[in-house]
C-alpha cells in the first residue's frame, strides 16, 4: 500500500512559491506552476483512484454560495478606503 503525504506534495517550493504562505491567489493563473499538472493538488487524489466525492463537494460548495446569495442582502458601504482597494484589484499585475 503506497499512501502520499499530502503535507509534502502541497508545500513543494518548486510548484507553490512561498508554500507556507496563505495565498489562494496562486491558482487563478491557469499556466502558473500550481495548475500546470492537475497531479499537483492531491487533495481529491488523482487518476483511477480519484475521490469519489470530489464532483459533489464543489457542486455543494455551488450550492451553498447560490443559496447564500439568494438569502442574503450584500451591500458596499463607502468608507474612505474605498478607493484605495478599488485601486489594489485593478492596478495590481
Amino acid at each position: 500500500m503506497v499512501i502520499p503525504s499530502f503535507y509534502n506534495s502541497l508545500h513543494d517550493p518548486e510548484i507553490y512559491a512561498e508554500p507556507d504562505t496563505f495565498n489562494p491567489e496562486r491558482w487563478l493563473d491557469q499556466k502558473g506552476p500550481a495548475n500546470s499538472n492537475p497531479k499537483n493538488y492531491l487533495v481529491f487524489g488523482s487518476g483511477p483512484h480519484k475521490c469519489l466525492g470530489l464532483e459533489y463537494a464543489q457542486m455543494n460548495i455551488a450550492l451553498v454560495l447560490a443559496t447564500a446569495v439568494s438569502m442574503m442582502n450584500f451591500e458596499h458601504e463607502i468608507t474612505s478606503l474605498s478607493n484605495q482597494v478599488e485601486c489594489v484589484i485593478r492596478c495590481s499585475p
